[in-house]
C-alpha cells in the first residue's frame, strides 16, 4: 500500500519531481514508513485514523519521497567538484549517515497513533 498520491504531492505539499519519478518512489517511501510504525497499516486502519493524522501520514510519505530522490541524486553524481579557469563548483552530496539520521527525523512526523508504542 502507499501512503500518498501524487495529486497530494503536488497541491499540498507542493513536491517539485515530475509524476513518473514520484511513482517510481512512493512505494520506496510507503516501505520505509513500514519499517517504523508499530502495526500493519491497512486502508482500513489508514481510514479510521483523524484527518489530522492521516495528512500528517501523506506528509511524511512525501518528504520521504523527496529525501530518496535527492539521495539518489546525490549517489548518482561521480563529480563532486570542479574548477574551470578559476571558476568552481562544488555539489552538495548526501552521506549515508546523514541519509540515515534524516529519516529518522523525518519519520517522527508520522501521526502518534502509528508511533507512540515505538
Amino acid at each position: 500500500m502507499v501512503y500518498a498520491d501524487y495529486e497530494y504531492y503536488k497541491e499540498k505539499y507542493f513536491g517539485t519531481l515530475p509524476e513518473d519519478s514520484f511513482n517510481s518512489l512512493v512505494l520506496k517511501a510507503s516501505r520505509e514508513i513500514d519499517k517504523n510504525v508499530n502495526t500493519k497499516l491497512t486502508e482500513t486502519k489508514i481510514n479510521n485514523l483523524p484527518k489530522e493524522a492521516q495528512d500528517s501520514l501523506k506528509y511524511t510519505a512525501c518528504a520521504l519521497i523527496d529525501l530518496i530522490s535527492k539521495k539518489q541524486e546525490s549517489d548518482n553524481k561521480k563529480l563532486s567538484s570542479y574548477s574551470i579557469d578559476g571558476v568552481s563548483k562544488t555539489f552538495k552530496t548526501i552521506s549515508s549517515q546523514e541519509y540515515t539520521s534524516t529519516i529518522k527525523e523525518t519519520i517522527k512526523c508520522l501521526p502518534e497513533e502509528l508511533i507512540r508504542y515505538l
